[in-house]
């Protein structure tokens, strides 16, 4: 093997310890029968070209290294264990890569600040109308970037970062939040926002550009794709927040379902939001381990679903302060009023979708129900086996790889042991997912 399979390894790695740093102490990692796997994976179309015994050779190497992390190993006693298919996923996957079949990357950190990175990559400008925006200083491919409403933008310091991409990114500074620290000071509706995008790129004398946009932040991009087609080349959704639009039969996330009544009741009285945003703030950040010591599967949900402990703080800050609080819930009564039906059927821009196996902040199956019944155009949909919420952080070099397929090379992302590639499309609704995937 060469050092790319290595290297992708320690990727791998990063996205276990970064949720937990003691889980690879806390459990052992199951050896699973290396053959009867590479037999299972060699049905694969990715893999159809190498022998059982090739993959299997590369399941055992890669195994072996991830072995040296953890405490201890155990033989698999049956084939129950989702972390262990997922490193199994991970090990097929760089595997394809080594060989030259898949182009995924591995990523290395950045030690520097995200203040550092705006400070010496990116320049600050002001439309007409007075928004503040960055413009990164290199790259040839316009890219709007829309980010969670509310969430500091340091979850993307990989993607602002990253040097080896030609995208000229460019992050507004939204009204009524903060860029950096997080937190919603003001409630500002979709409408004006994606008008605020519409002026920031006229700014730009832009004539086309792509827009990427994280959980509630999809919302104002869909707005702003359908009412500036002419503009928007293409769409790109993580882990899209669509709860309340009309006419779609809601599917909540358990997030949501239990955030749902504390807006409410903030709603109707302010004053509880500082015991409210307390009690919020006071929650574990990491689940009981200990009680899921034998339980596997529910173990690599909770795994799977968590945030970098490093960027945890990110994910509720807007949550967590007060007058944040009350307008966190002003807004996501605005949104769910707001005609999104409306916005997505005129919906034209090529759009793909990225979700993560293990969301537990929004639900998958509403934003597929949701656009395979209102969208008349085709929308890719790609699901990264093994994570949650946070794909452009913990699962970066799978972002990049997603991203650089659909908005540079403008193709459907390949299928592998990790992403399942699906199309949306309202002729396809009940149809089956034809992926591939393990049962071994």
């Amino acid at each position: 093997m060469h050092s790319k399979f290595y290297k992708l390894l320690d990727s791998t790695l990063a996205e276990v310890c970064r949720r937990e740093p003691t889980y690879t102490s806390s459990f052992p990692i199951s050896l699973p029968d290396a053959a009867k796997m590479a037999l299972a994976y060699r049905q694969h179309p990715l893999c159809d070209k190498f022998h059982p015994e090739t993959l299997e050779q590369a399941l055992i190497e890669g195994l072996a290294y991830l072995c040296k992390s953890w405490t201890k190993s155990k033989q698999a006693s049956n084939g129950d264990d989702p972390v262990t298919h997922f490193l199994c996923d991970t090990i097929i996957d760089a595997f394809c890569a080594d060989q030259g079949l898949l182009a995924l990357e591995p990523h290395h950190d950045f030690n520097r600040s995200i203040a550092e990175v705006f400070a010496q990559e990116y320049t600050q400008r002001q439309t007409r109308e007075g928004l503040w925006y960055y413009v990164r200083n290199r790259g040839r491919d316009p890219l709007l970037l829309i980010n969670a409403t509310g969430a500091p933008i340091a979850i993307w310091r990989y993607f602002l970062a990253d040097s080896s991409h030609d995208f000229k990114i460019i992050v507004p500074r939204r009204r009524g939040s903060d860029l950096f620290q997080g937190g919603l000071q003001k409630d500002v509706d979709i409408r004006t926002e994606s008008a605020d995008m519409a002026s920031i790129l006229e700014s730009e004398l832009l004539e086309e550009t792509a827009v990427v946009a994280w959980c509630n932040g999809a919302r104002v991009a869909i707005d702003l794709a359908a009412w500036q087609a002419r503009q928007i080349s293409s769409l790109v959704l993580i882990g899209p927040m669509l709860k309340g639009i009309r006419g779609v039969t809601p599917k909540l996330s358990g997030f949501e379902r239990d955030l749902q009544p504390l807006l409410d009741a903030v709603t109707k009285e302010a004053s509880l939001a500082p015991y409210l945003s307390k009690t919020i703030a006071q929650q574990p950040q990491s689940p009981d381990w200990g009680r899921l010591t034998s339980l596997p599967a529910s173990r690599a949900r909770a795994l799977f679903g968590l945030p970098a402990k490093d960027y945890a703080w990110g994910t509720t800050v807007s949550l967590t302060e007060p007058s944040s609080f009350i307008n966190i819930a002003r807004r996501v009564a605005s949104d769910e009023k707001y005609p999104m039906d409306q916005a997505l059927a005129k919906l034209a821009a090529r759009t793909m979708v990225i979700q993560g196996s293990h969301d537990q902040i929004v639900s998958n199956d509403l934003v597929s129900s949701a656009m395979k019944q209102i969208c008349g155009n085709s929308i890719i949909k790609a699901t990264l086996k093994g994570s949650g919420h946070y794909i452009h952080d913990l699962q970066y070099h799978y972002f990049r790889l997603l991203l650089t397929e659909f908005l540079v090379n403008h193709q459907p992302p390949p299928r592998t042991a990790r992403i399942l590639v699906e199309e949306l499309s309202r002729a396809q609704e009940g149809e089956a997912n034809i992926d591939f995937q393990i049962r071994a």
